[in-house]
């Protein structure tokens, strides 16, 4: 049994109702339905995201596609954020659809990329100062 299907199990034990387990790792339409929107207010394309990405066509189109059992990689929502330019409160809602933490400040790359959202700087500008420090490798799945 995997790691998120054992502390899911745990939280449907100790639960008193369904809601309370507050299960992970499930899919989930609002994490499509708010990346859908997210995409349609930024006025960016899914080929726009696959360039500023490398995440395949066939991979984003799941992802916003509510019928698909899909669990992106937090990493990835957080590469896709800064393809968006998306701000600190849209990434960290994306991450909690996906049931993931918000951005934590005492990782470097993640504080670094608060501090950038916070002060409006593009998502490119993020990933090159993340790329000076020798930091971009947490994306390099492309």
């Amino acid at each position: 049994m995997g790691e998120i299907t054992k502390e899911n199990l745990r939280r449907l034990i100790e639960a008193d109702t369904y809601e309370d387990a507050n299960l992970e790792g499930m899919n989930n339409q609002a994490f499509a339905v708010a990346l859908n929107q997210l995409i349609e207010n930024k006025g960016v394309t899914t080929l726009f995201l696959v360039e500023e990405t490398g995440i395949s066509k066939s991979y984003i189109n799941k992802l916003r596609n509510p019928s698909e059992i899909v669990q992106p990689k937090r990493h990835l929502i957080i590469d896709m954020a800064l393809a968006l330019n998306a701000t600190y409160d849209e990434t960290n809602h994306l991450l909690k659809l996906a049931h993931y933490q918000n951005l934590y400040t005492r990782d470097e790359i993640e504080s670094i990329i608060i501090w950038g959202m916070l002060h409006n700087v593009p998502g490119k500008k993020i990933r090159e100062k993340l790329e000076e420090k020798g930091l971009y490798t947490i994306f390099k799945y492309k």
